[in-house]
């Protein structure tokens, strides 16, 4: 008898002695693991096109997903495994496949964890348990023709996977191409554009404006070589709607883009109309939770980045792994504050400048980044950390309040913990500022800089506590709605240029087409920001030129302003008017109280100002 046949019939009386060999768990695991991998992609998919957006398959999404639940099952297969071992085979089988099948559906149930947070964990794996009995005994009596059925489909579902992933990677690839080599030939001395969105970051904690901390000596230097606006408004106080507005020029109440709807193809974008001008499009973002292109801000763009290939990235894969990362006691458990799919600095700029380096010589770039570092949880690198002070007590007030997102600044927070986390707020916007010094000192080195449109701006600010909220996204205060914006073009935006009137960030892409002598053809309202270099001394009235901020009601922010209802303000001459969700008001003179601490809607003045301020609201949104 051969060696080859000697080893197959020793397998085959190890199966009818009834023994349970290492073989036949990974069997199981790979099976089980792919299947839900696939699984979670289809719901996810499903999930869009029901929900009205599309999700944006990507190529690694397509192994990631599969190969992370495969290892998620695999460490759960060799805990138990010691113990099948020494079980009878049949035995074996069906608690191998208990434990498996239930991970397997509590993987799908903590899928759409923050739609059913009211059920509780140990109800969803008692339910899973509960399921994978019942189907056990469905096959009991079928168990060895379950295995043969395992064995022969395990090789099927890894092809797929494969297979998958080469199509969703080669179409996306063909479409780039397509994209790029059908678009028009643009003229040689076109100048690149650069947006960089600092998510986050407010102006009042950037020493650019006067902040007595040194939080952005580079941006400083750079300022003297283009214009700086001392007064930029969001127009709103988070991530999606103030994207919209930049990319569209339109105001949230016409893009419509909130917690409830993604940017849709109503308005056009500025990627889109830079695109028909002959531009090479890319984004590149760290705010994979808002910015990923399913979001509807990818559209134009010929390259788009969002998630990518990491450790992270492969661990957030798994739902089980998200799942439980996203509970308190699984982070203290481990000491891990980060935010799973964060994406540093350094990782934008290097991506960055790896895609212009892959720009066909000949062809100007509209690039956009948007940088993550800023927002919360605050952890900068350990030398950037403690630049300011000490922020010992950040991690503490992080894992209590389960990374602020939820809560107002509860009561009992004491000053120490939110001079940590200011302290570390300030670290992280110096290591954005030291970033932007290098990303620059490239293109420079590249001789790419002077010949390029630089935007620095930020989608919105962040609170300390200063109107009893911490964060962003839950009123319309100045500090969340204040930001930087710095325009830098020599030849084109003039040196040294300080502008102190209020403006708004929705005329920043009729101001890109402005500067880029480009035709606007009504793509974008709004009026170009070069008039206050131009003409400094006009003067305009507030109804042709609204600095309009908006807010949309959240009811899950509990203690917030904005969870009574839908929230505005607008800015006139200095006077800053908001209306709130249960319809009080107030009104703030930021000339003489630029933080916001009297009110002054009881007064004459302030009356005044609300009555102008509602007129011109008014005639807005009609």
């Amino acid at each position: 008898m051969k060696p080859t046949e000697v080893k197959q019939d020793k397998q085959t009386i190890d199966r009818r002695e009834g023994r349970f060999q290492p073989l036949d768990m990974l069997y199981f695991v790979i099976w089980f693991g792919v299947l839900s991998g696939l699984i979670q992609i289809t719901f996810l998919r499903l999930k869009g096109l029901i929900g009205g957006g599309a999700v944006y398959l990507r190529c690694h999404t397509m192994w990631m997903s599969p190969l992370a639940s495969v290892v998620v099952m695999g460490v759960v297969g060799l805990v138990v495994l010691p113990v099948l071992l020494r079980l009878s085979r049949p035995m074996a089988v069906r608690i191998a496949f208990i434990v498996l099948a239930s991970m397997f559906f509590l993987s799908i149930l903590v899928l759409e964890s923050a739609r059913f947070e009211r059920i509780h964990f140990l109800a969803r794996v008692i339910l899973s348990i509960g399921i994978a009995v019942f189907l056990q005994r469905l096959i009991a009596r079928r168990t060895q023709a379950f295995e043969r059925f395992v064995r022969h489909t395990t090789f099927s579902l890894v092809l797929l996977v494969l297979v998958l992933t080469a199509v969703v990677g080669g179409w996306h690839r063909f479409q780039e191409h397509r994209l790029i080599a059908n678009r028009p030939d643009a003229p040689s001395s076109a100048p690149n554009v650069l947006l960089i969105v600092w998510d986050t970051v407010r102006a009042e904690s950037m020493s650019l404006y006067g902040y007595e901390r040194p939080t952005t000596p580079y941006i400083e230097e750079l300022a003297k070589e283009g214009a700086v606006f001392q007064n930029a408004i969001a127009t709103s106080s988070w991530t999606l709607p103030t994207h919209a507005s930049l990319f569209t020029g339109r105001f949230s109440y016409e893009t419509r883009a909130d917690a409830r709807n993604f940017l849709d193809a109503t308005y056009p974008t500025l990627a889109e109309a830079l695109a028909s001008q002959g531009y090479v499009t890319g984004g590149i973002v760290a705010n994979t939770n808002i910015c990923r292109a399913e979001y509807g801000l990818a559209r134009g763009f010929a390259h788009y980045e969002d998630y990518v290939v990491s450790v992270a990235e492969f661990a957030r894969s798994s739902s089980l792994i998200r799942f439980a990362f996203g509970k308190a006691w699984a982070r203290r458990l481990l000491g891990y504050y980060e935010l799973l799919d964060r994406k540093h600095a350094p990782r934008i700029t290097n991506d960055f400048l790896r895609w212009i380096d892959r720009v066909p010589r000949g062809r100007p770039f509209f690039a956009f980044l948007n940088y993550f570092d800023a927002h919360m949880p605050y952890l900068p690198p350990a030398n950037f950390a403690q630049r300011f002070g000490c922020t010992d007590k950040l991690d503490m007030y992080v894992t209590r309040y389960n990374f602020l997102h939820k809560q107002c600044l509860p009561s009992n927070t004491t000053v120490e913990e939110i001079e940590s986390m200011r302290n570390a707020y300030e670290g992280a916007i110096d290591y954005l500022d030291c970033d932007l010094k290098r990303l620059l000192g490239e293109l420079k080195q590249r001789h790419i800089l002077d010949r390029t449109l630089v935007i620095l701006v930020s989608d919105h600010g962040e609170e300390f506590g200063e109107h009893s909220t911490f964060g962003h996204g839950k009123d319309l205060q100045v500090q969340s709605v204040r930001v930087p914006l710095l325009l830098r073009l020599p030849g084109i935006v003039p040196a040294e240029v300080t502008v102190q009137k209020f403006v708004t960030l929705r005329d920043v892409p009729t101001t890109v087409m402005d500067l880029l002598g480009l035709p606007n053809n009504g793509l974008f309202p709004g009026r170009s920001l070069a008039r206050y270099w131009l003409d400094p001394g006009s003067e305009e009235p507030e109804e042709l030129d609204p600095v309009l901020s908006e807010l949309s009601r959240a009811s899950w922010l509990v203690g917030a302003p904005v969870e009574k209802g839908d929230m505005r303000s607008l800015v006139t001459g200095d006077m800053h008017y908001i209306h709130n969700g249960d319809g009080t008001e107030e009104v703030y003179d930021l000339g003489v109280d630029p933080r916001e601490h009297n009110n002054l809607i009881q007064t004459p003045r302030g009356t005044e100002a609300a009555a102008q301020a509602r007129r011109i609201l008014s005639q807005m949104i009609r």
